[in-house]
Order: C-alpha cells, then sequence, then structure tokens
C-alpha cells in the first residue's frame, strides 16, 4: 500500500510539474531535467515511470482519446438502439457528450496544457482524426453507411463538423472561468441540429435561391473572364 501510495504521489508531482512547464515554456521547449527539477524527483525516479518526454506526452494524450472514444463509440450508444425513440437517442447522446466533458472537466489543467497554444499541436490533428472515425462509425450505424448529403464535398463536410465540435471545445478551455460541464454539453448537443443560419437568428434563408444567384454570378464572372483573354 505505501509503494502504491508513492507511485501515485510522484505521477502527481511529475503531472504538475509538465502542466507548469508547458504553460510556462511551451512544450517542445521542456526537457525532462526540467520535469524532474520541477517536480523535485532525481532522473532515475522519472524513467521509472517513463521512457522519456514524449512517452510521458503520449501517456497523457492516450489515456483522453481513448475515454473519449470508448464513451462516444458505436457499441457504447447502441444497446436496445432500435427500440429507442429520438428523444431517448438524444438523450443518449448528451449523456455520452456530458461524460467526455466532465472527464476533461476533471483534468482541466492538463486538457488545457496539452490543446492550449503551448501545448501539442498534432494533437489536435488526432483528435480530429478520432472524432472523424466515430462520426463515420455513427453513420454507418444509424444509416447503414457514411455517406452525406450532396451538397458539398464529403471531406469538406467532415472537416467543417469535426472542426466546429473541435473548436467549441478549445473556446470553452481557453476562458479563465469555464462554463459548467452541462451547459457545455447542452452548447454542443445544440449545434448538432442547428444548422449556422438558424444560430443566427436567419428564418427565412432560400437555399436553393442563394445557390442559383451564386451560380449566376459565377458563371457571368467565368464569362467575363473568358472575354477578357479574348481581347
Amino acid at each position: 500500500m505505501a509503494i502504491h501510495k508513492k507511485i501515485e504521489t510522484t505521477d502527481k508531482k511529475i503531472k504538475a510539474a509538465f502542466i507548469y512547464l508547458v504553460n510556462e515554456k511551451g512544450l517542445n521547449r521542456v526537457t525532462v531535467k526540467d520535469i524532474t527539477d520541477a517536480a523535485h524527483i532525481n532522473r532515475s525516479t522519472f524513467y521509472k515511470h517513463f521512457v522519456d518526454k514524449p512517452d510521458l506526452v503520449n501517456h497523457y494524450e492516450q489515456q483522453f482519446l481513448e475515454h473519449v472514444t470508448q464513451s462516444l463509440s458505436v457499441d457504447h450508444l447502441q444497446q436496445n438502439f432500435d427500440k429507442q425513440s429520438r428523444q431517448e437517442r438524444q438523450l443518449r447522446l448528451y449523456s455520452a457528450i456530458n461524460q467526455i466533458i466532465e472527464y476533461v472537466y476533471d483534468d482541466l489543467e492538463l486538457a488545457k496544457a496539452l490543446i492550449g497554444p503551448n501545448g501539442d499541436p498534432y494533437f489536435e490533428e488526432k483528435i480530429k482524426a478520432m472524432l472523424d472515425n466515430i462520426l463515420n462509425s455513427d453513420l454507418d450505424f444509424i444509416k447503414g453507411n457514411h455517406e452525406l448529403a450532396n451538397y458539398i464535398p464529403d471531406d469538406y463536410a467532415h472537416e467543417i463538423i469535426v472542426s466546429e465540435l473541435l473548436n467549441i471545445i478549445k473556446l470553452w478551455l481557453s476562458k479563465a472561468n469555464p462554463e459548467p460541464p452541462q451547459k457545455i454539453s447542452e452548447i454542443i448537443i445544440r449545434t448538432r441540429y442547428l444548422s449556422p443560419h438558424d444560430l443566427l437568428g436567419v428564418n427565412d434563408f432560400d437555399f436553393k435561391a442563394i445557390e442559383h444567384e451564386v451560380h449566376k454570378q459565377l458563371m457571368k464572372v467565368t464569362s467575363q473572364n473568358f472575354k477578357n483573354k479574348k481581347s
């Protein structure tokens, strides 16, 4: 029990030192020596826990990714799916998202360090790739395929959906006093069912008319460019 307590204490010291140093110096400039000095441990103690700095970073990031993947996985959400009403499905999705937000909130300082401007720029790409895979899996389960509506190319549609989710979380983490998890979960759920013109309060949006007008303007510009080249 005493050994386990000591390991737990050392882990906490390393994490606290890591968070402090990332915020102060930026992840790229932090060294193992910086961490051991700030944590008041020797290097051999650090190496009993982690192979090197990348191993430490990967450990924290993988914990987060695995938790999110599990919470939003199809297997987790599909229990009795066929028997659920639309409202029940939405409540289950809200519950899963709220679970993730609460997990982040419980380790808020580490999340801020990793996703913030001084953190790991590659971590954002890992999160986006994970969310993209989850999006495809969910569509496969619900629709039988992961094809999107044919308004814009799929890669752009995926980028919009995934980046929007990530940006909400990044904005939340950047605040000095972040809203409670329940509030952010509600915002995320609402954005899943509202289009940008809904959010902006534009109720008389006519997509077909706008699309037709844009096409007309593009044809006019193309025609003018062609005339200019000939002259």
